[in-house]
């Protein structure tokens, strides 16, 4: 059960949200010199990134961006699905309320977004609505309603201000991390940064959400694993998506159930990024583990939150399968061939930057060799990666800027991979890989 949160007004004038920003830096800046100064008192040598990441700043940074919501959170949910692997194990238990929920917005705010949408007499549409929501995320949150025709619905709304708070969040974010020290002063983001706000921008349209979920229950029509909900168009707007409610548990939770389960569900999720990178073309890139809900009646996968969703090139599916294929065969002439293709190496590299990148990718080539199964978590795959990684961390040659798509892919798989090793499972990763090369071997090799 998770705590109950009071209503909190979405901060959505610039300056209110710029001051957000002022008090978070202001926080974490007190706890950098709290921690440094219990350090010296200690005995010890004052640490700038041992304070930086300590427990305080953890708490600081999470309450103020679930308050936030927007942008700014969903920045802040991506860093914390790393929490265990590339942060202190502490900060788990803190920053996993990002993937699970924002503070709701009150009532009175709800009321006048309903309004907007669906005039003054919305209610008399609904047999039922409850105005606390079932789930709080970074750009809408949601409730559960029954429509007159008993219907069961999900009805996401979105808070007010995020579509025009999210060029001034990112940039506040990004300004923040500066300032920390937590990102090397040679890299830039800037044209990244630009397609990131058009994206969630994007996620912010409601109208091309429901697009793309009627597209994956198009996809997935006859999947025995994965349930879809349906679009209620009359409904659904710019700013309110309205759909099939269906009931699950967390994806996490079936940590507890039998290693079969886990298995097979790590299996299926790894099974539909694939399709989604290698067949359909058509990719859900927020990993976020709140968008997967497990039945354990039908066994099947809920899948949730369609706003993320992005078109994959051919160029960019293609070279993906070509690195898959050099990686299963451990060719490090075509592995670094699809790197270039992919802009995850370029010529503004050193040799010795590319040869870790090269090294990394053998190293995860691991998973890919054995016939049966892997288990990431037991052969601590993750932590071998980042240690042949480390090098590229201090060589100011080593940071790339591949195109944004590529940037999406890489977060999806990241994404599904941190949440197998979190949830232990053993998976055959090269059986789950094998039907996309077979069919790629069956195909011309031309590009679009």
């Amino acid at each position: 059960m998770t705590e109950k949160r009071n209503g909190r007004k979405i901060p959505s004038g610039r300056l209110a949200r710029l001051a957000k920003f002022g008090g978070l830096a202001s926080a974490v800046a007190g706890n950098i010199v709290k921690g440094t100064t219990k350090q010296i008192l200690s005995g010890q040598r004052p640490s700038l990134s041992q304070s930086l990441l300590n427990t305080d700043n953890a708490v600081s940074i999470t309450k103020r961006l679930a308050h936030m919501r927007g942008a700014a959170m969903k920045l802040g949910q991506l860093l914390s699905m790393d929490a265990g692997e590339l942060l202190p194990a502490e900060w788990e238990p803190i920053l996993s309320r990002l993937r699970q929920e924002a503070d709701p917005m009150p009532k009175a705010q709800l009321l006048k977004t309903l309004e907007a949408s669906w005039s003054k007499d919305w209610h008399k549409q609904f047999s039922y609505f409850s105005f606390s929501p079932i789930a709080s995320a970074s750009i809408g949150q949601v409730h559960r309603a029954t429509l007159k025709d008993g219907r069961q619905l999900a009805i996401k709304v979105q808070y007010p201000g995020v579509r025009e708070s999210i060029d001034s969040d990112i940039d506040n974010v990004m300004s923040l991390l500066k300032l920390s020290a937590v990102l090397p002063k040679h890299i830039d983001l800037s044209s990244l940064l630009t397609e990131a706000k058009a994206q969630l921008k994007n996620e912010t349209n409601y109208l091309q959400e429901a697009k793309f979920l009627k597209a994956y229950r198009a996809n997935l029509r006859n999947h025995p694993h994965f349930i879809v909900p349906f679009v209620v168009d009359e409904l659904t707007d710019q700013n309110i998506l309205a759909m099939e409610y269906i009931e699950g548990s967390a994806i996490t939770d079936i940590s507890a159930m039998s290693t079969d389960i886990v298995d097979l569900v790590c299996t299926q999720l790894m099974h539909l990024t694939y399709q989604e990178l290698f067949t359909h073309k058509l990719m859900q890139s927020d990993p976020n583990f709140a968008n997967y809900l497990y039945q354990s009646d039908t066994q099947k996968i809920v899948l949730l939150d369609f706003g993320a969703c992005r078109q994959i090139s051919q160029h960019t599916s293609m070279h993906y399968l070509a690195m898959a294929d050099a990686m299963q065969r451990q060719d490090n002439n075509d592995m670094r061939s699809a790197l270039y293709s992919l802009g995850l190496v370029d010529h503004n590299m050193s040799a010795a930057a590319i040869d870790t990148v090269l090294k990394a990718c053998f190293e995860a080539s691991d998973c890919l060799q054995s016939n049966t199964g892997y288990n990431l978590k037991k052969q601590q795959l993750i932590k071998r990666i980042q240690q042949v990684s480390m090098p590229l961390i201090i060589d100011k040659t080593a940071a790339t800027s591949p195109i944004f798509e590529v940037a999406l892919v890489n977060r999806k798989i990241t994404g599904m991979i941190l949440l197998v090793n979190k949830l232990g499972a053993t998976l055959d990763f090269k059986g789950v890989l094998a039907p996309y090369l077979m069919q790629s071997a069956k195909q011309p090799s031309d590009e679009t």
